[in-house]
């Protein structure tokens, strides 16, 4: 079930991208709107401090009609950036700039990267290419939630295709400086994951002239779809808040000029998706006049280039950054310069390359807010919770209304048992299992928390189920991927990345489950009042539950985590941004916050706010949740 929802809401996103085309007036008007958002699902807004280059050329290889330089600069300081500048051997002007960018091999020592960017230099073009980060020369590090749990990237809103497309915005700053270089006269291009950044980088800087992606187009549906996303590592995907698809991105590229090339039997990336794509963004072109700027010229091939492909785009760019009429007809050399003739660094690296943590860098928390008086944090609090809402829970409704499927009795087991089946409101089935106590005479206050254990039955007694004190209602949402909608390691692999790409996190999915079955139980008459319980990974579940629906009464955390810059730790997308655990925590004041067992040390943040705020006996630990009982 949970990865059908999953395939239902990449379509959707696929679907209705660029559905309508804008107007010229339209696509306009929102041109520098949409130029931010693109930034922001990038990691990069506001855009980083642009500090000096540093460009240092570290030796140059003459080939008669061309030359190699070997080069690096930072993109931030002390974080670099190595490559080779392949330029005619005589130039008597300025002349068109191609920056390629390289996929995930061996960098710019491995042969196709080498040959093409080798074809510019030896026919009149400056051609910059550039290692990708953890590639070649290049230090840091791309494969996150790919390969190594750092799940902590989307609470960052950090994609390591931020920090490549930043390197490609510095190496357009440095190409800029040469007098060699027509900066009227930018162009990009490269294959597989330089393809995406051709893509990414050509919505992002305008500068760029001519784009060119590779074999590295598609769309959402197909990527989910097809689980095309378990082939690609984190820098193919942006972190899509805005839940865009291919098409939009091209649209902030038009009306450049933009050709598309693509192998049909390249297995990550279908003909039924590329050209549904490029037909969406060619009637953009259409509506801005300029239809013949954006064609796709694909070739019977597997991931990779062809000899069509490449004179196509070689065409292109002597087109458009040449103003030549003139098909090219000369393919790439077969000479292979040997590897080590093109290392920037001979062969030792940086010391301390900050490069190694560009994550942190370009996706460094928010800052503590300041806690002075009750008038300022309420301004903080009305802020800071719109600000949560408009990003990280953008997707999440103001009204939850479940629609409930079924209501039984499941027996007693010390109290009446009750369940509820409900349709959250983007069609995923839940449970909210209610036990209520024996010798009930009137509505009573509940305890309430999210399933975190998959293999846990609430029926069996699992360990998702509070043993509250009498009196005391008790409840249990089934939140998806949990209980009957439990998902495998690997399928949860698939469907924890794949969210990112729809727009939101499984863990924001499981608070939206969540916040539907705190709706649900506030509706029934045997319940009081409800507070959020949360043990371990559910207790952030608890806490975004909480801030969203006010009518919470209170927050109950048991060993729950301390930051959202710990892999383990339940992911948001671009929630450090905004605030981390304990100071998002703070804006359920002037609620009463418990903590079970003890309070961890993160947490003094927020008892000494509330105690700034003339509040912290509101902030109080029980020793065990049997002793629980409303504040």
């Amino acid at each position: 079930m949970v990865f059908e929802w999953l395939c239902r809401e990449g379509q959707a996103v696929a679907r209705t991208s660029m559905a309508i085309p804008p107007t010229k007036q339209q696509w306009e008007a929102t041109l520098q709107q949409r130029r931010q958002q693109w930034l922001q699902m990038l990691g990069l807004w506001p855009l980083p401090e642009r500090t000096p280059l540093e460009a240092t050329v570290t030796g140059t290889l003459d080939r008669d009609d061309y030359v190699v330089e070997k080069l690096h600069f930072q993109s931030v300081t002390g974080a670099y950036v190595p490559g080779n500048i392949y330029r005619p051997a005589e130039i008597a002007e300025p002349l068109p700039a191609v920056l390629y960018l390289c996929g995930h091999t061996k960098g710019k020592v491995n042969v196709p990267y080498q040959a093409n960017p080798r074809w510019f230099g030896q026919h009149g073009y400056v051609a910059l290419v550039l290692d990708p980060i953890q590639l070649g020369e290049s230090q840091g590090f791309h494969h996150g939630t790919c390969s190594a749990g750092r799940w902590d990237w989307m609470s960052r809103g950090y994609t390591p295709a931020g920090t490549e497309v930043w390197n490609a915005m510095r190496a357009l700053d440095y190409l800029t400086t040469r007098d060699d270089v027509d900066a009227e006269r930018f162009g990009v291009t490269g294959l597989s994951g330089g393809g995406a950044m051709s893509w990414f980088l050509g919505a992002a800087d305008e500068r760029v002239k001519c784009i060119v992606p590779v074999c590295q187009t598609g769309t959402v549906e197909q990527v989910i779809c097809d689980r095309a996303i378990d082939g690609h590592c984190d820098c193919t995907f942006w972190v899509n808040y805005y839940r865009w698809c291919t098409p939009d991105v091209g649209a902030l590229i038009a009306p450049r000029p933009l050709l598309v090339a693509a192998g049909t039997d390249d297995m990550l990336w279908r003909p039924y998706a590329f050209r549904e794509a490029v037909h969406r963004i060619h009637r953009v072109y259409e509506n801005l006049g300029v239809p013949d700027n954006c064609q796709l010229v694909e070739d019977l091939a597997p991931h990779g280039y062809t000899p069509k492909l490449r004179k196509a785009i070689f065409s292109w760019f002597d087109k458009h950054l040449k103003d030549s009429k003139e098909p090219v007809s000369d393919d790439i050399t077969d000479y292979v310069e040997p590897e080590e003739n093109l290392l920037v660094f001979g062969g030792k690296l940086p010391e301390n390359d900050r490069m190694q943590r560009i994550d942190e860098i370009i996706g460094e928390p928010a800052a503590a807010p300041e806690v002075t008086n009750a008038t300022q944090w309420q301004q903080h609090q009305h802020d800071t919770i719109a600000r949560l809402k408009a990003l990280t829970f953008r997707q999440i409704s103001e009204h939850y209304s479940p629609q409930v499927r079924q209501a039984r009795i499941d027996g007693a087991s010390n109290g009446a048992v009750y369940s509820y089946q409900y349709d959250s409101d983007d069609g995923v089935t839940c449970w909210a299992r209610l036990t209520l106590p024996e010798g009930r005479e009137d509505a009573v206050s509940t305890l309430v928390c999210a399933m975190g254990e998959a293999r846990s039955s609430y029926g069996g007694g699992g360990t998702d189920r509070p043993h509250v004190g009498p009196g005391l209602g008790r409840a249990v949402i089934e939140v998806r991927a949990t209980g009957a909608t439990q998902i495998g390691e690997g399928l949860m692999w698939t469907v924890k990345r794949g969210c990112q790409v729809i727009g939101c996190t499984l863990p924001e999915r499981q608070t939206h489950d969540l916040l539907a079955g705190l709706a649900l139980l506030r509706q029934l008459l045997a319940v009081k009042d409800v507070a959020a319980y949360g043990k371990g990974y559910t207790a952030a579940l608890a806490i975004y539950a909480a801030i969203l629906d006010e009518d919470v009464t209170e927050i109950v955390l048991e060993s729950p985590p301390e930051t959202h810059t710990d892999g383990s730790t339940p992911e948001f997308l671009g929630v450090l941004r905004i605030g981390d655990l304990p100071q998002n925590l703070a804006l359920a004041f002037p609620r009463p916050i418990t903590f079970v067992g003890e309070m961890p040390s993160a947490y003094e943040w927020t008892k000494q706010a509330y105690e700034r705020l003339g509040q912290g006996d509101k902030v109080r630990v029980i020793e065990s949740i049997a002793e629980w009982q409303p504040a």
